[in-house]
């Protein structure tokens, strides 16, 4: 009965966020891609950057006056379930049906004030829903089971200046960022688990936790160039830095031997250098061309590159604890309309490249390795994480 009980509460809670996540889906259907970044397994989470050139815009309709309030609604949608190791397809995950499957909707509400055309601020307020599924124990049921965390993520807050007056440099301009990441995400949220000794309540998965537990800040740049009529290249960049190294929640990493203060794991498995989740460092590169292809309605079409990803070291503080390393580079189609004060836009990036990177617990795990007696090499230990094959990105941005 609690086996019964436990799968009909996950049944009807994915229920409930699944029809809240398709009414959040269907209000935004014709909405533009918000630089918020996630690819599944790998936990780039948090905001991207809140103003950005509008592609196809004229200068003087892209432009904030002084005074002007810009809000936006976006939204973000993800499936996750190929795995990888390096940039290897662990092809072998999906024939046995044991892959670990995310699927993640972002909502994000973000504000941005300009006390004058070059300088502005600008706050961003997420939130996820996000279940990951994984196999059941053979002593349970050879079936799925969900884990869920939903609420609000981290917040923040960015300041934004021109470095030229937009009226002296209509064809183009460049734009820094300089933000802070409020730790107002839970970090430790909690669902039941199966486990070979039952049920389990403990801290879900990294990759759907809502926030990361730690503060930082991010460094931004917003760059655009008119190089013929009617098209506009751009290029969109920000890098968060997380000096913090882990955040003191447990991963359950070690066959579920760990409890605070009590770690057990031998030094030559990855999990001992694992025991609580890390607070890493993310960034975010996107480039490309966009085209005014009907004026009149302010329609236009763009494609991108884009690159984002979690580091295997941070650049600041430390970088221990927990973390999937690696990156995925993808093409991003999308089209945007401008009419007054509203502009829509809708993209979905495509995965063309994805790398899971060693972790530092990969490469120190492997130094404790016993050495091939005929090589005398260590055997090399590398995690795998699983990635999104797209993103569906859509926003609605009103200024007044």
């Amino acid at each position: 009965m609690q086996k019964l009980f436990a799968s009909e509460t996950s049944l009807l809670r994915r229920g409930k966020r699944a029809l809240l996540a398709g009414l959040v889906a269907f209000a935004l259907l014709n909405s533009s891609p918000h630089d918020a970044l996630a690819q599944g397994c790998v936990a780039v989470r948090g905001t991207g950057m809140l103003l950005r050139p509008l592609e196809g815009a004229t200068p003087a309709d892209a432009d904030l006056a002084a005074d002007d309030w810009l809000a936006s609604l976006s939204y973000r949608y993800l499936h996750s379930h190929r795995h990888f190791v390096g940039d290897v397809e662990q092809t072998q995950r999906q024939t046995a049906a044991n892959e670990v499957i995310n699927h993640s909707h972002f909502l994000d509400l973000g504000v941005q004030y300009a006390f004058t055309p070059r300088w502005s601020v600008g706050v961003t307020f997420p939130v996820v829903f996000s279940d990951r599924s994984s196999l059941a124990p053979t002593n349970f049921f050879r079936a799925r089971y969900y884990t869920f965390a939903d609420g609000i993520g981290d917040m923040r807050f960015t300041g934004y200046a021109w470095l030229w007056d937009p009226k002296s440099q209509p064809k183009g301009n460049i734009q820094i960022g300089i933000g802070l990441k409020v730790p107002t995400g839970d970090d430790g949220s909690e669902d039941t688990f199966y486990t070979a000794n039952g049920l389990v309540v403990r801290p879900v998965d990294q990759s759907i936790q809502p926030g990361d537990g730690g503060w930082g800040f991010s460094v931004e740049l917003n760059a655009y160039r008119e190089i013929f009529p009617r098209t506009v290249a751009f290029l969109q960049a920000s890098y968060l830095f997380n000096p913090q190294g882990d955040n003191g929640v447990l991963t359950w990493r070690d066959n579920n031997s760990l409890t605070p203060g009590n770690v057990t794991a031998a030094p030559s498995s990855a999990s001992y250098y694992e025991h609580f989740m890390s607070i890493p460092d993310q960034y975010f590169a996107r480039g490309g061309l966009s085209y005014t292809l009907v004026p009149k309605w302010g329609l236009s079409v763009n494609l991108a590159g884009r690159l984002e990803g979690i580091p295997v070291r941070d650049l600041l503080g430390s970088s221990t604890g927990f973390r999937r390393p690696g990156f995925a580079a993808a093409i991003e189609p999308g089209l945007e309309i401008m009419k007054g004060r509203y502009t829509f836009n809708l993209s979905v990036p495509f995965a063309v490249y994805r790398n899971r990177e060693r972790s530092l617990a990969d490469q120190r795990a492997s130094d404790y390795r016993i050495a091939n007696p005929v090589t005398g090499q260590n055997p090399d230990v590398h995690g795998d994480a699983a990635f999104a094959d797209q993103v569906v990105t859509a926003s609605i941005a009103v200024r007044f």
